[in-house]
């Protein structure tokens, strides 16, 4: 079997256990079940459990060597060959609330490299996806996928800036001193309209497409994050850490814009 039959069977499975989980969301929508707390406002429903399942019993099914990083299960990345990394539900706040934007992200990564990626948003009806050197897509009802591309926006005053932070911190006591807190406010200020989605899954697609320019990512979450770094790259874009180093599984934070915006974005950031 060639290595290009090798990644079209890989790809399809990763679009296809990824649009499961999405319709096991489907099917539990306005009924999450029983909802708990982690920690304070950081939330988990019985839907979350039960597609991490679905998506970690079928990768073991079919690919019974790989390693498997889960958001509530946890797991390892190892450190060479193939290993998944697996948000049952991203955007849980809003899932448990029956808010729309909430998705599954499942993103495959080989030898420390994101090769594959997909977010499926079932509720909104889209599949996005992409593998490394191939292009990113949406698909939209079964149908095949239709390439997507980033934003021509130029500047950031003209610019649609995704994040989802809390502004609590960014106002808090101390936060004027804090540079990271100070860069964050001096972008959202600039840019001409801010979206916080609830879903980082959601917003990384959306920046791949064009409907946003930015996205702010601030946490480590692997499992959210990689599909963002992917697609947003094989759409046009550009992914760095808030320093402007390029994004990889240490990073502590993703910064994915349409790639002409972005040294603008991180000299805000650094107070530039």
């Amino acid at each position: 079997m060639s290595r290009d039959t090798i990644r079209e069977e890989l790809h399809g499975f990763v679009c296809d256990v990824a649009r499961s989980a999405g319709e096991l969301q489907l099917s539990r929508y306005e009924r999450p079940g029983e909802i708990t707390e982690k920690e304070p406002k950081d939330l988990v429903t019985e839907v979350d459990y039960l597609c991490e399942e679905l998506l970690i019993s079928r990768i073991q099914e079919f690919y019974p060597e790989d390693a498997i990083l889960s958001e509530e299960r946890g797991g390892e990345i190892a450190e060479r060959g193939r290993s998944w990394l697996l948000d049952p539900v991203d955007g849980t706040a809003n899932f448990s609330r029956a808010n729309p934007l909430f998705c599954v992200c499942v993103s495959v990564v080989e030898d420390g490299e994101v090769t594959h990626a997909a977010v499926a948003a079932p509720r909104v009806g889209d599949l996005y996806h992409a593998y490394l050197g191939g292009g990113a897509y949406r698909s939209t009802g079964g149908k095949d996928g239709e390439r997507v591309s980033v934003s021509d926006t130029a500047e950031l005053e003209y610019a649609f800036t995704g994040a989802d932070l809390s502004f609590t911190g960014l106002q808090s006591a101390g936060a004027e001193s804090d540079p990271q807190k100070r860069g964050l406010r001096e972008v959202f200020s600039t840019s001409w309209q801010l979206r916080a989605l609830g879903s980082a899954g959601i917003r990384g697609a959306w920046t791949a497409a064009g409907y946003l320019d930015v996205s702010i990512g601030t946490r480590n979450t692997l499992w959210d994050y990689a599909t963002t770094a992917l697609l947003v790259s094989e759409a046009g874009g550009r992914c760095t850490d808030s320093r402007g180093e390029p994004w990889n599984l240490d990073s502590d934070a993703l910064i994915a814009t349409n790639g002409r915006l972005h040294d603008e974005v991180i000299q805000t950031l650094s107070g530039g």
